[in-house]
């Protein structure tokens, strides 16, 4: 079997006459080491005028703010510049209607809705990727992304060759903490992942359902009091050592904290595995003796 040549590991499938080699995908850039090479070397490039100011003249400006319409001091009337700005903002929106027409792929994998307190504006919703975040699918949270967050995730998921998933997520923080950001250098994984992640959250929702009463400040969840539900031995270790997800979605292993406790947490555990088993151990012996005395 030919392999990749660019070190990904993978059967090589298309030669580039050009430089000699092989390759797995038809471009170089969707092979999982080069993209993993590239994203590691796009993190250490700081913009050359990130956080600095003066950095041009009034005149230069000036220069700029004239070239927009190839007259004198069109931006500088303060109303005219924020006018057309929201002309512009408007003209770019679709509605919900309109994005399920033309991107059945982008409607299928997400889920919108208008915002709620501005019923008069096409404001779109949707939920942010990062499972323990409180604006989240399973926090029945949501938010309003910018419109280049929108553009850029349809074209991911409309696009065979689109840039790693381009998940929403409503903060730098949540996308450095959701493990389907830090996986996407490697497509197999993520997949993996976000499988297993989907089967706790639809096990710890049985849960929720069934043993509300059994997880303490249940009610303080979401927004309004600064609350969020944590998986006490995280979802990433259970995917890391191939848990069950129920062991994961039980709900001895669920537990309310702050949300700022939540976000320090990160993808870490706060107990053991051998913990938790004892703990689920523990709580069956106690249902069988109860179930024995009946």
């Amino acid at each position: 079997m030919q392999l990749c040549d660019y070190g990904c590991g993978r059967e090589a499938k298309h030669y580039f006459p050009t430089v000699n080699k092989w390759c797995c995908e038809n471009t170089t850039n969707k092979c999982p080491k080069v993209r993993r090479k590239n994203s590691e070397s796009n993190k250490a490039k700081i913009a050359w005028n990130k956080d600095k100011t003066g950095i041009y003249s009034e005149k230069t400006i000036n220069k700029m703010c004239e070239s927009h319409k190839g007259h004198p001091g069109y931006w500088k009337d303060k109303n005219r510049l924020e006018e057309t700005t929201k002309k512009i903002s408007e003209s770019n929106k679709f509605t919900i209607k309109q994005i399920q027409e033309r991107f059945p792929t982008f409607v299928g994998e997400e889920e919108m809705r208008c915002n709620p307190n501005k019923p008069k504006e096409r404001e779109i919703q949707v939920h942010c990727k990062y499972s323990e975040c409180e604006n989240s699918k399973e926090n029945n949270g949501w938010f309003t992304p910018t419109q280049e967050q929108f553009w850029r995730r349809r074209d991911a998921l409309e696009h065979d060759d689109g840039n790693d998933g381009r998940y929403f997520y409503c903060s730098e923080g949540c996308k450095q903490n959701c493990c389907l950001f830090n996986f996407r250098s490697d497509p197999n994984r993520l997949n993996e992942y976000e499988k297993y992640n989907n089967e706790v959250w639809k096990d710890t929702n049985k849960v929720l359902k069934e043993f509300s009463n059994e997880i303490k400040n249940l009610e303080l969840r979401g927004k309004k009091y600064g609350y969020a539900l944590d998986h006490k031995y995280s979802i990433y270790d259970g995917f890391e050592n191939n848990i069950d997800p129920k062991i994961i979605g039980h709900w001895k292993n669920l537990q309310i904290i702050t949300i700022s406790e939540n976000s320090k947490k990160h993808r870490n555990s706060s107990i053991t595995l051998e913990e938790l088993l004892d703990e689920i151990k523990k709580e069956i012996n106690h249902r069988r003796k109860d179930e024995f005395k009946k």
